[in-house]
């Protein structure tokens, strides 16, 4: 799978979440920009991608790989599964989450209701993360 986003996708997730110093924070961390996803389970990435491209499945997944792939590079997170952290290349953990990736936002065809957000609790999502703190260390976030 191709991320399908443009340039101007891209100058639009730095903008908004890397970029921009918002005023208005909760606990020293702004609540757009991607610092207050700081510590969060992996689901905190979605919420992001999903307030930027709004209904558009296709392009919050992108965006989503897109920041974790950054986040990762930065080395700001790790991913791990069940505590055991991956040592794989980051484009073999960013295909991981591409090959796992439900084809649409009702993963769940038994339960049409269930919000998107629940896959990053499924045994299918291929990893969760771990925040980088200040010491060095990483802090398993789910």
């Amino acid at each position: 799978m191709k991320l399908n986003l443009n340039s101007e996708d891209i100058f639009h997730i730095n903008s908004d979440l890397f970029d921009t110093v918002y005023e208005k924070t909760q606990n020293k961390k702004s609540v757009f920009g991607i610092d207050y996803a700081d510590g969060k389970p992996i689901v905190g990435l979605w919420y992001p991608s999903k307030r930027i491209f709004g209904n558009d499945f296709p392009k919050s997944r992108d965006a989503f790989l897109w920041i974790l792939e950054r986040l990762l590079r930065e080395g700001r997170i790790k991913l791990h599964k069940n505590g055991v952290f991956f040592e794989s290349s980051i484009e073999n953990q960013i295909e991981a989450f591409k090959q796992a990736w439900p084809e649409t936002d009702k993963p769940y065809p038994d339960h049409p209701d269930a919000d998107f957000y629940l896959w990053f609790y499924d045994p299918e999502c291929p990893a969760g993360i771990a925040w980088r703190k200040e010491d060095g260390s990483y802090e398993i976030a789910d």
